[in-house]
């Protein structure tokens, strides 16, 4: 009954409507004086049109669609994060002439194509064979749609979504005639929330695909296509490793239960192919394989089949008992049944799933390398990776020197090396990004640190871009280079460390404030910083984009008090802690806590009291200001560990109250002999802001967030009446020197 409920909710794109226009290649260019490009394109009603730029100058576009009427319908940036194409899907209401417009984000420059596909762009083969195509309606009343699938043996069949909805998060699941799981997709990994399933069928039969949304709970248009396609690229099928199964169970994973154990007894030699499938739900299961004395020796999150389950082979060093791990992952609410299979299979088999995870990077054109002591590099100068081989060797000899910087001078521990001996890089197009890091293998225990037992290091892999062209950057490529060099480098000596650190925060922050210390006039990071400063009442370590990175000055200020020696003791206590325990076990070494560290930064952001501050582009946002007596609310709401800003001007001393937010206290901040003096005043307290040339309130939100991330804000108000007795006391000062007024959003 379901299914017949769901299929009233299609709207159906009839193929004649689709086919009524041929797929269009355009080109353009944008200079100071045409900024803008626009093409006629004339729109059928019901059809489905996918726009898509492209850019061989890694231009950052602006895409507009206008209807026959002028107004605009759609609009897109960047199609995914990091990729600065645009793409625009539209299911077309009114027959007639639309108009697209191809601008530059930030007045970017350069030659661009258009490409018009009559139809989802699916990224299918020209040999490729549209079964059916059509736009989808879910509501609370119809959650998903089925469709029948018939496939024949060796056919390769792609399914493929396309919100049309905002935020819509869909998914995809491809069950046998019995109902069982074949396939299923909740991302597609292109960091977009739609869903792709390519499956190669190895028998002939019928299946039946689903369609829906993340917990059944999306509601929204989205675009669905099905095809067969022989040149599609299918994921390894880990279930055509061959072996003889040893253990099977069965459960669920949720909110109440997030991990079950299932103690194994193996044996010395025996390979084993663990696999964790969800039946049920939108779970995403984490498997690790624990020893006799409880350290990990294998781990898996998504075992790269376009899936979010996991697999691992492993081969047994000693015979013993052991422990199978079975968890939720830990950064997304996710639940529902599950299977976990044990089989023994051939050794080569982890061979040749490691050979998967270290062949992610490939380059368009023949690779050339340039070996150093520590590094090979690989470079092409053919295709969208083409680089040049002067380009390449400076970024080996960069390479070679932030290693140096960063082990010898700042005391890293050295990452984990290749089976060759080296660090392997590569120089290519990075999607839109300075540059990547990907973890390769997981070897639990770094040998370059004889004396620590780590439980999650991993090797990696790191790449640079090839022309950091179409970013809006200044600086020229050399420098943005050295900069994506010590940066990335420093992702992959923190994967030496931790890779799987609950305190997510702590990896974009680090490699940003790496780079203000190793690279000098070269480094980037102080372009992030005004995303902080900008909205200073969101939380730290808020999964907003954008704010790790601009976090840094939280190290910074740290090692402003203890030096530069502490940023890498937060990582050495990532060993043995996790979560925000790494951040509070380092700190009490120092004798201090989170809510006071975090208190004193945000006190130093307002007074701007860095070295790098004269690169800052702007100061701390004020969130209102307080000129007479009585009662001052703020707009808006003041997150875990985040800080309002408010300018004093009010006469002489007055008693200063914090109303609401039980966590919040008041800090005074005033401008007077080349200082800011910082005043706690705690939940109320006298301060005189006449007595300095500027002053203001702090709010400052002292409550953590239950696990890093999940932030939410509270109200609060200050209420300004009559003091009894002195102002309270200067507790410590900045310079400064490079204090700017703060101004109200």
């Amino acid at each position: 009954m379901r299914a017949c409920i769901a299929f009233i909710a299609l709207i159906v794109v009839t193929a004649s409507a689709a086919a009524q226009t041929r797929d269009q290649h355009l080109t353009g260019n944008l200079t100071s004086r045409a900024p803008r490009a626009s093409f006629q394109l004339q729109l059928e009603a019901g059809q489905i049109v996918t726009l898509r730029t492209e850019s061989s100058e890694n231009l950052d576009t602006v895409l507009t669609l206008n209807g026959p009427n002028g107004q605009r319908i759609a609009e897109n940036d960047d199609e995914q994060p990091g990729i600065l194409s645009s793409r625009i899907v539209q299911v077309v209401r009114t027959t007639g002439r639309y108009t697209a417009i191809v601008s530059g984000y930030n007045n970017a420059r350069g030659a661009f194509d258009l490409n018009v596909t009559y139809g989802v762009d699916a990224g299918l083969s020209d040999a490729a064979r549209v079964i059916r195509e059509e736009t989808v309606s879910l509501t609370a009343q119809r959650r998903e749609v089925r469709y029948p699938v018939d496939l024949n043996a060796g056919d390769i069949f792609v399914a493929t979504t396309f919100a049309l909805t905002e935020g819509l998060d869909t998914t995809l699941a491809l069950q046998g005639a019995n109902g069982a799981l074949i396939a299923q997709s909740d991302d597609r990994g292109d960091g977009t929330l739609n869903s792709q399933i390519i499956y190669q069928a190895r028998t002939a039969g019928h299946s039946g695909l689903l369609a829906s949304t993340l917990g059944g709970a999306g509601v929204g248009d989205t675009a669905i296509s099905l095809a067969l396609d022989p040149n599609a690229h299918v994921p390894f099928d880990f279930n055509s490793i061959e072996g003889t199964r040893i253990a099977e169970y069965q459960g669920e994973l949720g909110e109440a239960t997030s991990t079950r154990e299932y103690p194994i007894n193996l044996r010395s030699g025996q390979t084993v192919l663990i696999t964790a499938e969800a039946t049920t739900g939108n779970l995403d299961p984490v498997l690790t394989l624990n020893d006799a004395d409880g350290y990990p020796v294998a781990i898996n999150d998504d075992r790269g089949d376009g899936t979010l389950n996991s697999a691992f082979a492993y081969t047994v060093p000693e015979t013993g008992r052991y422990t199978i791990e079975l968890s939720r992952y830990a950064q997304s609410a996710n639940s529902g049944s599950y299977r976990l299979v044990v089989t023994t299979v051939d050794a080569a088999v982890v061979g040749q799933l490691q050979a998967m995870a270290d062949n992610q990077v490939t380059l368009s054109g023949p690779e050339l390398t340039i070996e150093t002591p520590n590094f090979r590099l690989h470079y092409t100068l053919e295709g969208r990776d083409a680089s040049t081989e002067q380009y390449a060797r400076l970024t080996a000899n960069a390479l070679e020197e932030v290693l140096a910087t960063q082990v010898n001078q700042l005391g890293w521990a050295a990452p984990v090396r290749e089976p060759d001996g080296r660090y392997r890089a590569y120089v290519g197009e990075a999607n839109g990004n300075m540059g990547y890091t990907k973890p390769v293998e997981m070897v639990f225990d770094n040998r370059g640190t004889p004396n620590v037992r780590e439980r999650s290091a991993a090797r990696a892999v790191l790449v640079i871009d090839n022309d950091f062209r179409g970013m809006g950057k200044k600086a020229p490529p050399e420098s943005l280079m050295r900069a994506t060099a010590t940066h990335e480098l420093n992702h992959v000596i923190q994967f030496g460390y931790d890779s799987i650190e609950g305190l997510n925060w702590l990896y974009e922050a680090t490699a940003s404030w790496t780079e203000t210390v190793t690279v000098g006039a070269d480094q980037d990071a102080t372009d992030y910083v005004e995303t902080d400063f900008a909205a200073p009442e969101v939380c730290w370590t808020t999964r907003t984009e954008g704010f790790n990175y601009a976090q840094w000055t939280l190290l910074q200020s740290l090692a402003d008090q203890y030096g530069n020696g502490i940023v890498v003791k937060i990582w050495e206590s990532s060993v043995t802690y996790d979560g925000f325990e790494t951040m509070s076990r380092t700190l009490d070494g120092v004798g201090t806590n989170i809510p006071d560290a975090v208190r004193r930064w945000r006190a130093q952001n307002f007074a701007r009291a860095y070295e790098l501050a004269p690169r800052f582009t702007r100061s701390v946002a004020l969130a209102g200001s307080i000129s007479r007596d009585g009662a001052f609310t703020p707009r808006g709401r003041i997150e875990q560990l985040g800080a309002n800003y408010v300018r004093v001007t009010v006469r002489g001393p007055r008693l200063y109250s914090l109303r609401g937010a039980n966590n919040a206290e008041l800090v005074g901040l005033g401008e007077r002999n080349g200082r800011i003096e910082v005043v706690p005043l705690g939940r109320g307290g006298v301060f005189d802001a006449s007595s300095y040339e500027y002053a203001a309130l702090m709010v400052f939100n002292r409550a953590i967030p239950s696990v890093p991330g999940e932030c939410s804000g509270v109200d609060y108000s200050i209420n300004v009446g009559a003091a009894s007795g002195a102002p309270a006391a200067s507790q410590y000062t900045f310079d400064a020197s490079h204090f700017v007024a703060p101004s109200v959003r």
